[in-house]
């Protein structure tokens, strides 16, 4: 673990030792989880856009992508 600085407003400070102490925790570790918690909202965010931001291989722009599939599953042994 590195240490780290950081300066707050002391509205902020009071909320974070308020809501910390409700949760029987150190503000240190409750600011901890907050961080990693809107750090995996952001990376699920960024993968999300980055899925929606794929196109289709030119080859299977006009493909019907349900008859694709059913076609696929019809000549499978394994899928029938």
């Amino acid at each position: 673990m590195q240490r780290t600085q950081i300066y707050l407003d002391e509205s902020l400070v009071a909320d974070l030792k308020k809501i910390a102490k409700s949760l029987n925790v150190s503000m240190s570790e409750f600011i901890r989880s907050a961080v990693k918690k809107e750090l995996k909202q952001y990376k699920q965010n960024d993968l999300i856009q980055f899925i929606d931001s794929l196109q289709p291989l030119e080859s299977f722009k006009e493909t019907d992508n349900i008859k694709y599939v059913e076609s696929i599953r019809d000549k499978s042994r394994t899928l029938r």
